[in-house]
């Protein structure tokens, strides 16, 4: 196991240092914006992998949903905040503060995993994927007609303040001196040290009696039943947790773009997510 982890880490060193090579050696003007750029989106997409590497990773389920649990993060957390939204863009002035809204968009996410679990999580294989895909379209075509509250077509906008004004004074003078976006250093930063908290917390539990009863349920199901264990609430438990990671990274998403569209919580980022935890290892376990 620790060779083969080892062989991991040595190769995403290798990987991650060519491409950052390649960023300075083809763009040399701006290659500090770019860098900045990619590695946003890095931590970004690969906080929304962790939330999946516990669906499939840990207990074996196949959500091919997982961009409607970002999605679910991001649009109550803006839309408890003060924000502008819809055609004429109409502004809301009154809100909750950023911290309370985002724990609430997180919770909403873990919930709406809870929501859709309950009907699909004792199908097994594609079945659950085709459940989970469907569930994701049926959310963003919501989201799409919705105009009058989510601002449909026409988005959120207006809502950057509420996050940028925690933005400490340093990443201010860094970002000048280094000539790239403070607004989007500030995302990234947080992005990473979610990644960070995340991961201790995933191996705290990883190594309870809860997370082996989770790993347990992957590999054999049946098993964990004769064993007395209700399998279904732990995938359930799985899901919640895995939806409201994903909801975390939704709403940083929606920070890093700055507006927020239904075009971006299409299926193509689930498999986006899907090919970075399959790259990174699904069965790793922290």
């Amino acid at each position: 196991m620790t060779e083969k982890i080892s062989k991991r880490v040595i190769f995403a060193f290798v990987i991650t240092f060519l491409s950052i090579y390649l960023v300075f050696m083809l763009n040399p003007d701006g290659a500090l914006r770019i860098l900045l750029n990619l590695l946003t989106f890095a931590g970004i997409y690969g906080l929304s992998a962790i939330g999946l590497n516990v669906h499939f990773g840990w207990t074996g389920l196949l959500n091919f949903g997982h961009a409607s649990f970002m999605g679910v993060g991001a649009y109550v957390t803006l839309l408890l905040m003060p924000h502008a939204a819809g055609r004429e863009g109409e502004i809301t002035s009154t809100g909750l503060p950023f911290l309370a809204a985002l724990a609430i968009g997180i919770l909403s996410a873990a919930l709406f995993g809870l929501l859709l679990g309950l009907p699909a999580i004792r199908l097994r294989g594609d079945y659950l994927a085709i459940v989970t895909i469907a569930a994701a379209e049926i959310f963003r075509l919501l989201v799409r007609d919705l105009e009058s509250i989510t601002g449909g077509v026409y988005g959120i906008i207006n809502y950057t303040e509420n996050f940028q004004k925690y933005r400490p004074i340093f990443i201010d003078d860094f970002s000048e001196n280094l000539g790239f976006s403070p607004s989007q250093a500030w995302v990234c930063l947080v992005a990473w040290i979610s990644i960070l908290f995340t991961v201790l917390f995933l191996k705290r539990l990883n190594n309870s009696p809860w997370g082996r009863a989770l790993r347990a349920v992957r590999e054999d199901e049946d098993a964990v039943r004769a064993m007395g264990k209700n399998a279904v609430w732990l995938k359930l438990q799985s899901f919640m947790l895995g939806a409201g990671i994903a909801g975390l990274s939704g709403v940083l998403l929606a920070f890093n773009y700055g507006s927020l569209e239904t075009t971006v919580f299409v299926p193509l980022l689930t498999f986006y997510v899907w090919a970075i935890m399959i790259l990174g290892g699904s069965r790793f376990y922290y």
